[in-house]
Order: structure tokens, then C-alpha cells, then sequence
């Protein structure tokens, strides 16, 4: 499955994000506000495209890395820099520019 999650919808401290994405992962059911796609294509990974701040990221979660990235969470396993965390919550001008395709 490929999944698209857009941070700047929530604006959670990122341990609130984390246990978040913890609880999708869990339940395999991309049922978070966050998720702004889910395409289903017959992978066995799960693969995200993770947007925070203006910084985008690819995370490929696969069977072996599955449990350590619930465990400890995705963000060390992003490849993002440290300001793509500084998320603040969504205002008109964000929607207006067409969100993170904008």
C-alpha cells in the first residue's frame, strides 16, 4: 500500500504523531486525518510519502522493520531535517495554495 501523510493537517507534537502513525500501523486502516491518500498495490510493504513543514520524505516499511518503527517511531527512520517538525496547525492560506501540492 502507498500511503500519503500530510503533517501539516494536524500540527501534534511529534510524539502525539507518533503514536498516531503507531495506532495506522496497528490497525492497518488508513483511518487518520493526516492520510491524505491510500493507494492499495499489491506490495508487501507499506510504502509513505510523509510531508512536514515544507519537507517531503519517502519511508518504505517492510516486515522487518515494521515492529522497530511502531517501537520507536517513524521519525528517525524519515530522512527529515529537524525543522520539518516545527508544524504549525492548518490556516486558510495553507488550503488556498492547494495544501502540500501547492
Amino acid at each position: 500500500m502507498r500511503v500519503t501523510i500530510d503533517r501539516n493537517l494536524c500540527g501534534a507534537w511529534i510524539p502525539a504523531c507518533e503514536k498516531c502513525f503507531s495506532v495506522f500501523m496497528a490497525r492497518g486502516v488508513p483511518d487518520r486525518l493526516c492520510v491524505t491518500s491510500a493507494v492499495e498495490d499489491d506490495s508487501t510493504n507499506l510504502t509513505l510519502l510523509i510531508h512536514s513543514g515544507e519537507h517531503t520524505s519517502e519511508l518504505v516499511v517492510t516486515e522487518e522493520n515494521r515492529a522497530t518503527i511502531m517501537a520507536e517511531g517513524w521519525r528517525k527512520f524519515a530522512n527529515l531535517p529537524d525543522g520539518a517538525f516545527e508544524i504549525k496547525p492548518p490556516h486558510g492560506e495553507y488550503w488556498r495554495k492547494g495544501g502540500w501540492r501547492g
